[in-house]
Formats: C-alpha cells, sequence, structure tokens
C-alpha cells in the first residue's frame, strides 16, 4: 500500500508541476482543479499504473497485472472472424444458394446474375475463399478488375495469413501495372507471419516488385511527353524511397519550428530506435524529430523519417501509448505507404495533364491522406511492435478510444488525416483479443514523465529573453506586458490576412490578433504546422497559428479569426518585431503571404 501512495504522490506531484509551467511552451497535460473529476480520475489511473510498472520491474507479474486491472476498462467481447473453409458444403443453406446461382450464371454467361450472386455471396460469408476468388475471377471476364482487386484485397485483409488469397490478388495488381501495392501485400504478409516458410519468398518480391516499378517509372514514355517546367517531384521519385526522404525531411525542417531540447529529443529517439530495430525493415536510415506544436499530430515521410508534435506527446499517459503512435507511423513507412501516395498522385496529375506537386509539404493535406486499408495495416503492424516490444499492447487501442472523444472538437492534425476512431478502437480490440497479445504488461509512465518534465523546465528557462536578468538581480528594461499595439497585413487576389493587436505574456510569449478576410470567389487555407516566422536573418522561430473555430479553410465571403503565437522572441517595445509571417496557401490558388510585423 505504501509503494502504491508514493506513486500517487508522484502522478499529483507532476501534475502540479506542470499547472506552474502552463506559462511557458511546454509540454502540457490536463489540469487538476476543484470539480475536473476527469483530470482527478486520470491522474489516479496514471498513479496506479505506475505502481504496477515498478512491480513489473521487480518481476512480480502477478500483482502488476491484478493493478493494471482494477483501471483498464475491461475489452467488449469480439468474435473472431469464421474459420475459412473451401468448401461450400461447410456453410450454411443460404451461401449455397448464392453459389448454385452463380454457377447457373457462369455457365450461361450471365454477367448480372454472376456477379450479383458472388457479390452477396462474397459480402455475407467471407469466410468462403473459393468465392472470393471466383468473384475476382468473374469481375474480370466482365472488365471490371477495379472490382476484382477490391474483393481479393479486402479478403485479403479479413485473412491475411492466406497465401491462396495473396497469390491471385499479386497477379492481379501486376498486371494492372501496380507494383506499388504490390510490394505492400507482399511485405505485409513478410512482416505478419516472419516464421511462415515462404516469408523469404514473399520479402524478396516486395522488393523487386518496387525496384520494378521505379525502373518502368524511369522508362515510361508519358513522363517526358506529360510533364514540363519543374521535374523536383519526378527527381526525388528516382532516388528511392531513402533519398526522397531526406530531401523531405530537410524540407519538412526549414518549414517547421522543431524541438531541440536534448533531454526530450534523445528521448524520443531511442524509443523510436528501439521499435524501428523491430519493424522487419532495416534498409532504411530511422529518424525521429519533434515539432513544437499542440495540435495531435505525427507523420511519416519515405525511408523512416518521422514526425511527432508536442501536443502528440503531451496527451500520452504512458510510454506504451507514445511507443502505440511511433509503431503506427514506424509501419507507415515500413509499408511504403508515404512512397505510394506520392507516386498514384502524381502519375494522376501527369495523366490529367494537371500541374504536378513540387513540394512534399502538399502531400499532407488532409484530402490526400491514406484511406482505410492503408491504415488498418499500419494498425496492425504498429500494435505488432508494441507487443514485440514488451509494451501493454493495448497502448495504441487505448490512444484512440480517447481521440475519438476529441472528435467533435476537431483541429488540423491526425484527425483531419486519418480514418474516424470508432472504427479503428473495434478492429484493435478485436486485434488484441484474437491474436491474444498481452495488454497488462509494461507501461514505463515514470520515464515518460521524466522526460517531458525535463523539456518543461527547460522551456521555462530559454523562454527568458537573452538580455534578461537573473532571476536574483533587479529588474531592468522589462518589456512591455499586457496589451500591445501592432499592425501589420498583406493582400493577395482578394485575400487579406492582417494582424491587428496583441498581448506580451510574462513568459515573454507574445499572442498576436490575426484576421483572414476572403472577398475571392474560392475557399482559402493553409496548413498551420508550415506556416513560418522567420527573423531578420531568414531563421525560423518558434510559431503557432490556432483558428478560433478549429477550422483552416475560409470560405469564399467569410472572414475568420485566430491568434499567431511567437515564441522565446524578446518584444520590442517600437512595435516593429522586425519579424516575417509566411503564410502558404494549400487550397487551389497557391497564393503565398510575406507580412512583416
Amino acid at each position: 500500500m505504501s509503494l502504491f501512495c508514493i506513486g500517487l504522490l508522484i502522478s499529483f506531484l507532476f501534475v502540479g508541476q506542470a499547472e506552474s509551467q502552463n506559462q511557458t511552451n511546454c509540454i502540457k497535460i490536463p489540469e487538476v482543479s476543484l470539480g475536473n473529476a476527469e483530470a482527478i480520475e486520470r491522474n489516479r489511473r496514471v498513479a496506479v499504473l505506475i505502481q504496477a510498472d515498478r512491480l513489473i520491474q521487480s518481476n512480480n507479474l502477478a500483482e502488476a497485472v491484478k493493478l493494471q486491472q482494477s483501471v483498464k476498462k475491461a475489452l467488449p467481447n469480439v468474435a473472431a472472424p469464421n474459420p475459412p473453409t473451401r468448401n461450400v458444403d461447410n456453410l450454411a443453406s443460404g451461401a449455397k444458394v448464392y453459389w448454385q446461382n452463380a454457377e447457373e450464371g457462369l455457365e450461361a454467361g450471365l454477367s448480372t446474375k454472376s456477379l450479383i450472386a458472388l457479390e452477396k455471396l462474397s459480402d455475407n460469408y467471407p469466410e468462403f475463399i473459393t468465392g472470393h476468388i471466383k468473384f475476382a475471377e468473374a469481375s474480370l471476364r466482365w472488365n471490371q478488375p477495379d472490382k476484382a482487386i477490391q474483393t481479393l484485397d479486402r479478403a485479403y485483409g479479413i485473412y491475411p495469413d492466406r497465401v491462396d488469397l495473396l497469390e491471385p490478388l499479386l497477379k492481379l495488381l501486376i498486371s494492372k501495372k501496380m507494383e506499388v501495392e504490390a510490394s505492400i501485400a507482399s511485405r505485409q504478409f513478410a512482416l505478419n507471419y516472419p516464421e511462415h516458410p515462404d516469408a523469404p519468398k514473399y520479402k524478396k518480391l516486395a522488393d523487386d516488385y518496387m525496384n520494378q516499378f521505379i525502373n518502368d517509372f524511369k522508362n515510361e514514355s508519358f513522363i517526358s511527353a506529360l510533364i514540363s517546367g519543374d521535374r523536383k517531384i519526378i527527381e526525388q521519385i528516382f532516388k528511392g524511397e531513402s533519398g526522397f526522404g531526406e530531401e523531405s525531411a530537410a524540407e519538412i525542417k526549414q518549414s517547421v519550428a522543431l524541438v531541440t531540447d536534448p533531454k526530450l529529443t534523445e528521448y524520443i529517439n531511442n524509443l523510436g530506435q528501439k521499435l524501428a530495430k523491430l519493424s522487419g525493415r532495416d534498409d532504411f536510415k530511422y529518424e525521429f524529430n519533434i515539432i513544437q506544436d499542440n495540435s495531435l499530430n505525427a507523420f511519416a515521410l519515405p525511408g523512416g523519417k518521422i514526425f511527432i508534435n508536442t501536443g502528440a506527446i503531451a496527451d500520452m499517459e504512458s510510454e506504451a501509448e507514445l511507443a502505440g503512435i511511433l509503431s503506427h507511423e514506424i509501419a507507415h513507412a515500413v509499408f511504403s505507404h508515404s512512397y505510394q501516395k506520392i507516386i498514384t498522385e502524381t502519375k494522376a496529375r501527369a495523366l490529367k495533364k494537371v500541374g504536378l506537386i513540387n513540394t512534399f509539404l502538399e502531400y499532407l493535406k488532409p484530402e490526400l491522406a491514406f484511406g482505410r486499408s492503408l491504415e488498418q495495416q499500419a494498425d496492425f503492424l504498429g500494435t505488432r511492435i508494441l507487443s514485440s516490444a514488451g509494451y501493454s499492447a493495448d497502448g495504441l487501442y487505448r490512444v484512440f478510444d480517447r481521440w475519438r472523444g476529441y472528435e467533435k472538437d476537431r483541429q488540423t492534425g491526425w484527425l483531419d488525416s486519418h480514418p474516424a476512431s470508432s472504427e479503428r478502437v473495434r478492429y484493435l480490440q478485436a486485434a488484441v483479443q484474437n491474436r491474444n497479445y498481452n495488454r497488462y504488461s509494461l507501461e514505463n509512465i515514470e520515464a515518460l514523465i521524466a522526460a517531458r518534465g525535463a523539456f518543461c523546465k527547460s522551456e521555462a528557462k530559454d523562454s527568458r529573453p537573452t538580455d534578461a536578468p537573473t532571476p536574483t538581480s533587479k529588474p531592468s528594461n522589462k518589456p512591455t506586458l499586457g496589451k500591445v499595439a501592432v499592425v501589420a497585413g498583406q493582400t493577395n487576389d482578394n485575400v487579406s490576412i492582417n494582424i491587428n493587436g496583441g498581448k506580451v505574456e510574462s513568459s515573454g510569449k507574445y499572442i498576436m490578433n490575426v484576421e483572414i478576410v476572403n472577398n475571392s470567389s474560392q475557399s482559402f487555407g493553409f496548413v498551420p504546422i508550415f506556416a513560418k516566422t522567420t527573423n531578420a536573418d531568414g531563421k525560423t522561430v518558434s510559431s503557432q497559428f490556432i483558428s478560433a473555430s478549429g477550422k483552416n479553410v475560409v470560405n469564399a465571403g467569410e472572414t475568420a479569426k485566430g491568434t499567431l503565437s511567437v515564441f522565446q522572441q524578446p518584444w520590442r517595445d517600437t512595435g516593429d518585431q522586425g519579424l516575417v509571417w509566411q503564410v502558404t496557401e494549400s487550397t487551389g490558388g497557391g497564393r503565398v503571404f510575406r507580412i512583416p510585423f
């Protein structure tokens, strides 16, 4: 009991510390206050999990499991998929009727009768492997290759261990020149079933298909025929995943405020590298970066370049949850999902003869997000990596379970660019249960607390102006605090972005009021994390834009408001701060605003 009390005390001390530092630009966690029952309960849960961690580290696993079970919600029972079969006689009578109608239609050459019967069979009896294969064959027979691919891909998602589904899917993908998709499907099998005797074969096929795509892409005549002007994105694709990732990461780093605190960056990198070693793909140079941004977001670039926001780190209850998010992003890189998205969009734009995307930043738009199938692949592999690393396997599940409660108040970030969390909660529940993953294992909360606490202390220290007096000396030349006057703005094609007044806080942060007036006939929007503030030397300074409405698209004829916060820059009482806020449009117009203030 005494150890439990110590854990509880540590938890509340940590929250109290965060409350006192919320004036600084540090990672924040929910405040505990009178009447804030949710935060109090959350901290009680964290305290119990800390005690369980200590019991696990002392090898008292049975008592640790009891503690975790006392604070973790029980998972609802989720039925496993029915055992697969190739024999229709093993199914209910309804399946036999569909199968008979399908066979009659196929023999008579009746497309409608055949396809309707096979589609109902595939939808209602997914365990019937032969039905999926026959449905795909019939779809090809009547020139519906997209339906054939969709059918086999869905069935393979339900039964990812079935080579008899994978083989026809690969054959079909290659016939349609979809080498990248074939590479992903092959790698999915090799990584999910490393002990299977065919795993090395499919790992090699994954590499071969990707190399085949690169060679074909270089030789395709439409590239030279349809592409004119800036070939930057094409040249990056030619460099392969690792080369593309290196250049894209450098581009991102120039556009965002990165956290450089050694304690936190070392912590995130060490955690990420440990997880990456379990991913099954060692041909990447993995890299983990932290963006100073309060929104819940993380993303993966090709070649294993991972970025995570401080807002996402702040929301994590445990290292197991943080490891779940990092493992999910590692899985995206391992499966080449970002590379596939870039290639698919580039080829589509080239064939349509529309302007190419020439910066990786544009590929992070919510409308170009991964689809359901790719997200599910990353969730499943991410959870397997999490479990293999010895963490509680429900870490990623718990994040989505909590985040689906945030979706009513969506902000640009993960919740805009990822599918709804409710669906993911359901299939991750099933994965944890049906694959017998251990959800009562290490959470490692105190390591996360230490890294976040050190970062907060560093930020509080560094937030003082460079010429500020030490705490023991008498203040002098103290900048104005409270409301300040500042006016700046720019109009571009009937869209105006204006700064009008603000306030300076004691921490050194200042917050300016922003108004966006859209008098054009098109919607205007931008991605806040890529709107950067630079000083007179052209160097990026830490800043953050937050929309008052939570949305970052201003419809035609509308006006929107928000705030621009600038960190670690001493306020000049002269009014001219010597800074420039640069906003690049993410909607169709491509406008760029450079607003000196």
